[in-house]
């Protein structure tokens, strides 16, 4: 008796396991027919040197965003910034506000702020966004300009 009952689980376990090897391999053809419907959306969220980050925002091509506080934005920015306080509890609303199709560079001090807010923004909807790395100073040991 006990030969039959063992003799019937390995049948059942061999079953199941052919049932789900089936399901997987027709999964990915599935999800591949799906993803060639459809057009991919790249999004970019990227750290950049201080080399590139010039280039691409000297371009003029994006927004150029200091989330810094207000007190650091006035020790000295990078010209033709904007002001958008990562600290500021209305930092979400006015993200919010801005185009999610243009191109947004932002650095704050030293990255870490700036690489918070890519991923928020990232999260939010936005296409391409470029993180200083190293933030201002970085930019100020490579001895870019900053205006106050």
């Amino acid at each position: 008796m006990k030969k039959l009952v063992l003799g019937n689980l390995v049948v059942l376990g061999l079953l199941f396991a052919s049932c789900s090897n089936a399901q997987n391999q027709s999964e990915p053809a599935a999800a591949e027919s799906a993803t060639q419907s459809q057009p991919a959306t790249s999004v970019i969220n990227k750290d950049i040197d201080v080399a590139e980050f010039a280039n691409l925002a000297n371009a003029g091509k994006g927004l150029l965003l200091d989330v810094r506080t207000p007190g650091e934005y006035a020790e000295g920015h990078l010209e033709g910034c904007t002001l958008l306080d990562f600290n500021s509890s209305s930092f979400r609303d006015e993200v919010a506000k801005l185009d999610r199709n243009q191109p947004v560079y932002l650095y704050c001090r030293s990255g870490a702020r700036s690489g918070r807010a890519a991923d928020i923004m990232t999260d939010m909807g936005f296409k391409e966004v470029y993180n200083l790395e190293g933030g201002i100073m970085a930019w100020q040991r490579s001895g870019k300009p900053v205006v106050q």
